[in-house]
């Protein structure tokens, strides 16, 4: 059974805007994102030295408001991944139908090697209409939107075909692709004519690349990535059995935000029979990932308090309008989320994706966790919302008293290099 591995998972942010209404738009002060990105350094340093295994950030635009400032993640991987030595560094992930899928490849590789392979790779379908449907729109795609079935179907097959050309850049020393949307050549069936250096190419290039007319008939991506075939892939916040099970037949490790968490360890069963099914036996829970925060206090009064004040500001201001809290309902319930009467923190502790209490609280949920095998334990932090100091206390309480416990700590230092080669056999 695989260690369970602690990826901390933050949505940069330049702060409280209402604290700064100077800096409005705050999300374009040049003070609030210098004062982020030393404060981002600061934690990935604290995650370092502490032995967690991943840090990760989200990919999204235009946001003026300040929060989740991370237009390009990859660029934070590649900046805090240089100035550490074991934290392995990703995304959770790019929004994948609003990449060209062959130029996302050619990014992560880079990023890949520059980081000697402390990098994975998150993959997400987007869900704001406010940046997808701009920056989608060569791609022919939108959002996918919870009440527009057309616009869904058009995003999953997008998801679905950039994904495919995204594995095959990596791992195909020749791409060649045919698809709805995109193609490799283009146009696929003629080929690029009258290549000038053809003879060059025919020699030191990829075999086939090229035929006896001077004419391309694939590409080869470069550089391919330093770690074999690909960077770890993981899903964002997945959901749905659907979701899940994809993941299982692609090799994709499903990060589940769902509740509570009997409903992840089904889906962690399920994601192990559809590995079965394709020919990968897996243990326990391997390749799953369950997203939850944690809140740890000196006696169980607090919790309540110290819950809403880390969290109001974003699940009440952010999340709850996009209709995230409809993954919060308790079994059977109908109505609003949070009922009338219930506070935001009220409903994240009710429903189990704050893990909260005294240490032994947080203990025996973590436990059952490691129990079912789950190998990722991703841990959404409000980073930049909350006091930089009372987050790393927490950081480290977590480090000091539950990591240990569990063998959660990552003690690798990658002193010998991963393998650059396929491995045969």
């Amino acid at each position: 059974m695989p260690k369970t591995k602690v990826i901390v998972q933050v949505y940069p942010s330049a702060g409280d805007p209402a604290a700064n209404p100077d800096r409005r738009p705050i999300g374009r002060s040049n003070d609030s994102f210098q004062e982020m990105l030393a404060s981002l350094e600061r934690l990935a340093l604290t995650l370092d030295e502490l032995g967690y295994w991943g840090l990760s950030h989200t990919e999204h635009h235009f946001h003026s408001e300040g929060l989740e400032l991370s237009p390009d993640p990859g660029l934070y991987n590649l900046h805090l991944g240089r100035r550490t030595t074991r934290l392995r560094h990703g995304q959770l992930g790019f929004v994948l139908p609003a990449h060209d899928p062959i130029r996302l490849a050619e990014r992560c590789s880079m990023i890949d090697h520059m980081l000697e392979g402390r990098f994975f790779v998150g993959l997400a379908r987007g869900y704001q209409r406010r940046w997808v449907d701009v920056l989608g729109q060569r791609m022919q795609t939108d959002t996918a939107s919870f009440s527009d079935a057309d616009a869904d179907a058009r995003n999953r097959r997008l998801f679905s075909e950039h994904f495919r050309v995204l594995k095959a850049a990596w791992t195909d020393d020749l791409l060649q692709y045919k698809g709805e949307s995109y193609q490799v050549p283009y146009p696929y069936d003629d080929g690029i004519p009258d290549w000038p250096p053809a003879e060059f190419t025919r020699r030191y290039g990829t075999p086939g690349e090229i035929d006896e007319n001077g004419t391309i008939l694939g590409v080869s991506v470069v550089p391919r990535p330093y770690q074999w075939p690909h960077p770890p892939l993981f899903q964002a916040n997945s959901t749905s059995a659907k979701t899940v099970e994809w993941a299982a037949r692609e090799g994709v490790i499903p990060t589940m935000l769902t509740t509570p968490d009997e409903t992840v360890f089904r889906l962690a069963r399920a994601y192990r029979d559809v590995a079965a099914e394709v020919g990968h036996e897996l243990a326990p829970g391997e390749r799953t990932g369950i997203v939850r925060s944690v809140q740890i206090c000196r006696n169980r009064s607090e919790l309540g308090e110290m819950t809403e004040r880390h969290n109001r500001a974003i699940w009440k201001e952010w999340y709850q309008p996009f209709g995230f809290l409809e993954s919060l309902r308790h079994p059977g319930e109908t109505g609003p989320v949070p009922a009338p009467g219930e506070t935001v923190g009220e409903r994240l502790l009710s429903s189990g994706l704050v893990i909260g209490g005294v240490l032994d609280d947080v203990k025996r949920r973590m436990e059952a966790i490691v129990e079912a095998g789950i190998e990722y334990f991703v841990w959404h932090l409000p980073w930049g919302l909350v006091n930089d100091d009372a987050l790393i206390d927490q950081l480290e309480l977590f480090a000091s008293e539950v990591m240990p416990e569990f063998d959660l700590v990552d003690a690798s230092r990658h002193e010998e290099p991963l393998p650059l080669e396929p491995v045969h056999g």
